[in-house]
């Protein structure tokens, strides 16, 4: 349900700019989008490694949590088309 409102605002966001350069304005906002978690993945790799060490339960949590970002940004990617 909030993927599916995520992506409903992310139309609405595009209906904004004109149709030849929605194309470049997703390819750009996806570039952030990777940016932003590479440079999350940087900071906290060492409590994120602690995490998966010592709370084995979080393993699920953790493959939800990117699972649900892979899916979203695929939702993205379409509009790159």
């Amino acid at each position: 349900m909030i993927l599916e409102q995520a992506y409903s605002l992310w139309l609405q966001f595009l209906a904004l700019f004109p149709n030849s350069i929605r194309w470049l304005v997703s390819l750009v906002v996806f570039i952030f989008f990777v940016k932003i978690i590479i440079d999350l993945v940087k900071k906290s790799f060492f409590w994120l490694l602690l995490l998966i060490l010592f709370v084995p339960a979080s393993i699920p949590l953790i493959k939800e949590i990117f699972t649900s970002l892979f899916r979203f940004l695929q939702l993205i990617l379409p509009s790159l088309f």
